[in-house]
């Protein structure tokens, strides 16, 4: 598959950071080069930075009537998160609608994704998707894109780049096994919800 320059740079970026044909369990993963690398990355990147930090004020500031959860963990992988819910949203609700800020610290671009999520007690579905974004979560998207590259000046990806299938990494949080990774995975989380 040929990927545009901008995507091919990425995939090319990822592989210095995630060792490539290995399971994380397996023998030299968390030793190698790239690991050590990302370690350090992640070390450098556990408190949050004075521009995250002014980015999530921000977002609170723009959305005075919605729940903001910075969903940061520290440590765990290379990106910022911040979840900010649609209107009407109440704790401790059955369902969770939001749409899903990722700020990768490996190289300045974001993705967004709207996120649909039931309590699977009560027989509910869950759902996430990258653009095109459905009617109700589009005021959503617009505001924080708009908000993300006037503050952040990050690009956002699309989702052809986001899914640009990675096969030959496994980020060390992946719930899955080798050959199943893409960009996104490896640039952000693979923990989508």
């Amino acid at each position: 598959m040929k990927l545009d320059p901008f995507t091919d740079a990425l995939v090319r970026l990822v592989h210095c950071y995630i060792p490539s044909d290995l399971e994380t369990y397996s023998p030299g993963y968390r030793e190698s080069e790239e690991s050590q690398r990302l370690t350090r990355l992640l070390l450098a990147n556990q408190q949050p930075s004075p521009t995250w930090k002014r980015f999530t004020a921000k977002v609170v500031e723009t959305f005075p009537d919605c729940h903001i959860w910075d969903a940061t963990v520290p440590m765990h992988e290379p990106c910022n998160i911040v979840r900010v819910s649609l209107p009407g949203f109440v704790e401790g609700a059955p369902r969770y609608d939001s749409v899903v800020v990722l700020r990768s610290q490996l190289a300045p671009v974001y993705a967004l994704y709207a996120s649909h999520h039931e309590d699977g007690s009560t027989g509910g579905n869950s759902w996430w998707r990258f653009a095109p974004f459905p009617l109700e979560y589009q005021q959503h998207e617009a505001k924080l894109a708009s908000l993300i590259e006037s503050t952040l000046g990050f690009t956002r990806l699309s989702p052809e780049a986001l899914l640009t299938p990675v096969p030959d990494l496994k980020p060390r949080v992946g719930h899955y096994p080798l050959g199943e990774a893409v960009l996104a995975h490896c640039l952000f989380t693979p923990e989508l919800w």
